[in-house]
């Protein structure tokens, strides 16, 4: 629910074109219709799950997902989830959202561009050098 829901929702947030207007409807139309129809399928190879498991940290024991009493031993419910996603328009071709359940965090790996005027304008090659935006919710 996490990552098909609230992380899905920001990441349409995030991604979309600036609304025509502030009304839901303008903003609806550029999440949904927009960017959540030109997201590529998901392919299973960028998709990892896990479930939690018990370990622990000196003194202090962690119990596992299945350790709760209200989970059935030989359960296979996933409690981690993380995907690479790709949104297949012109400002976002090429670069991979990475959507991590758990974390708070939205990060962002940019692509090198054409025609890049400032490559190595600042002492950098910068179509050699990684470009991440990366936010931190808290």
């Amino acid at each position: 629910d996490i990552m098909q829901n609230h992380l899905l929702q920001i990441l349409a947030l995030f991604s979309m074109e600036t609304p025509v207007s502030l009304d839901a409807e303008d903003i609806r139309n550029e999440k949904v219709v927009k960017v959540l129809r030109s997201m590529r399928p998901v392919d299973l190879e960028d998709v990892v799950v896990g479930q939690y498991k018990g370990h622990s940290e000196g003194n202090k024991t962690y119990p596992s997902y299945t350790d709760d009493p209200s989970v059935p031993n030989n359960s296979l419910t996933p409690t981690f989830a993380a995907s690479t996603l790709f949104i297949d328009n012109a400002r976002w071709d090429g670069v991979p959202f990475l959507m991590i359940a758990g974390n708070a965090e939205i990060r962002v790996q940019f692509k090198n561009v054409p025609g890049n005027l400032y490559n190595r304008k600042f002492g950098t090659d910068l179509d050699e050098a990684a470009n991440e935006l990366v936010i931190r919710a808290q």
